[in-house]
């Protein structure tokens, strides 16, 4: 999977994770559909020339031209006739409240501008009018308004989705710097995005007590913690994040066909028995053909909801999911689990060896 990525003036990228910079390129959006344009499509076709696309209110192409005591002027691209057009066919207005986003905090303000906003350099605008005003107290001499911050702010959005889909479906982890705390939990940024963590979503603590404000600062404020993204609000765009699914992810990820896991018997049904995975949320399944290599009427005559059993993995998906268990495999003579299931988890890990070679020698 490739993830949106722009300079965003100079964004980390996330450690395991690839970002792609996709410079020459504007992205134009129609109605709620996002369609990528490429800077020569732009030019060469009048449907895509500046003005058109400033009637349209969709995204534009332009580079830096002149900087100005409340912004930068921008020379956009392309003409009606579909050309390259002329020098100043049309300019915008780029205030420096719409400037690209940094997420290089340490950079003083008139220097992260001097190096976001470089003149000659070239990336994509979004235009609108200056209908309130807002900026009409700059003596603005461009045609119009445009904005930077938004198109790094949409594709920043477009990096969290992306980022969350390797935390769903490959249980990915990744470091951030707590840099604030509050009644509620901890906030930090991923790739210069803010996310919040809940009290809810921290490791418990070693006394044992409920998390205050004191105790957050002392344990986490500047502290570098790994975390995971546990739920992304595209309405309001909010991003909720987890430090205790982050720990369970470790976990997950270490799991393999073949390896012996420990569990709680979570349910019993007919057909099996759910066994959670010690050290997470996640549950796999013992069918009842793998309880035992003897036949068995129901699950519930060898095991009890709540007892603490051990099996081997013996499939699941790459997303780990669909964790299929079996005991059976650990049984050295038929029927063990029936009569002495205590020395089958006894010997799981020596049965658990024998089974994994037979399985690479397939």
């Amino acid at each position: 999977m490739v993830l949106y990525g722009a300079r965003l003036g100079g964004v980390a990228q996330c450690r395991g994770i690839p970002v792609r910079h996709p410079i020459r390129y504007s992205w134009r959006k129609v109605s709620r559909t996002v369609v990528r344009v490429t800077y020569e499509e732009q030019v060469a076709s009048p449907e895509n020339s500046v003005e058109q696309q400033h009637r349209d209110g969709k995204i534009m192409y332009g580079y830096m031209k002149k900087a100005t005591k409340g912004g930068v002027i921008v020379e956009m691209v392309g003409d009606d006739n579909g050309g390259g057009g002329d020098e100043g066919s049309l300019e915008g207005f780029l205030p420096w409240q719409e400037a690209p986003i940094s997420i290089n905090k340490k950079v003083k303000k008139h220097e992260t501008m001097k190096e976001l906003m470089p003149l000659g350099l070239q990336r994509e605008f979004t235009v609108y009018e200056d209908e309130d005003g807002a900026y009409a107290a700059a003596e603005v001499d461009g045609d119009v308004v445009v904005s930077a911050k938004t198109i790094d702010q949409d594709m920043m959005w477009r990096r969290m989705e992306q980022i969350n889909e390797h935390c769903t479906y490959e249980k990915e982890n990744f470091s951030v710097v707590v840099n604030g705390v509050n009644r509620g939990g901890l906030t930090a940024y991923v790739a210069g995005y803010p996310v919040f963590v809940p009290i809810s979503q921290l490791k418990r603590r070693d006394d044992g007590k409920m998390w205050d404000v004191p105790a957050l600062q002392t344990a986490y404020m500047k502290k570098r913690i790994r975390i995971t993204i546990l739920e992304v609000n595209p309405e309001q765009r909010r991003v909720v994040c987890s430090e205790a699914k982050a720990l369970e992810n470790d976990i997950i990820r270490q799991l393999e066909v073949g390896h012996v896991i420990q569990g709680k018997i979570r349910k019993i049904e007919k057909f099996g028995a759910f066994v959670g995975i010690e050290g997470t949320r996640a549950s796999a399944l013992l069918h009842i053909s793998n309880i035992s290599k003897e036949h068995v009427d129901h699950p519930a005559d060898i095991l009890s909801q709540g007892e603490y059993i051990k099996a081997v993995i013996i499939g699941m998906n790459e997303d780990y999911t669909n964790i299929s268990l079996s005991t059976s495999v650990l049984e050295k003579e038929r029927g063990d689990m029936v009569n002495d299931k205590e020395l089958v988890f006894s010997t799981a890990d020596e049965m658990a060896s024998s089974f994994r070679e037979e399985v690479l020698n397939q």
